[in-house]
């Protein structure tokens, strides 16, 4: 496993949305619940998605373009 997908397996998403939420968000205001929730079910799909190239031997390379 890779060392990306088991830091995802391992860390409490909890934690991790105390230190964003605490952090403040930013940008459009929304409720927390929501916010939370979308936050989540990206924390899930990146999960799957280290745990499939992972297990296949691929890597991820994120790119970002500003």
């Amino acid at each position: 496993m890779s060392q990306a997908a088991g830091f995802l397996v391992t860390v409490s998403f909890d934690e991790l949305w105390n230190a964003v939420a605490g952090a403040g968000l930013g940008g459009r205001v929304r409720e927390d619940a929501q916010a939370r929730q979308e936050f989540l079910d990206h924390h899930k799909d990146l999960e799957g998605l280290y745990q499939r190239a992972a297990s296949a031997g691929h890597a991820v390379v994120k790119a970002v373009w500003a």
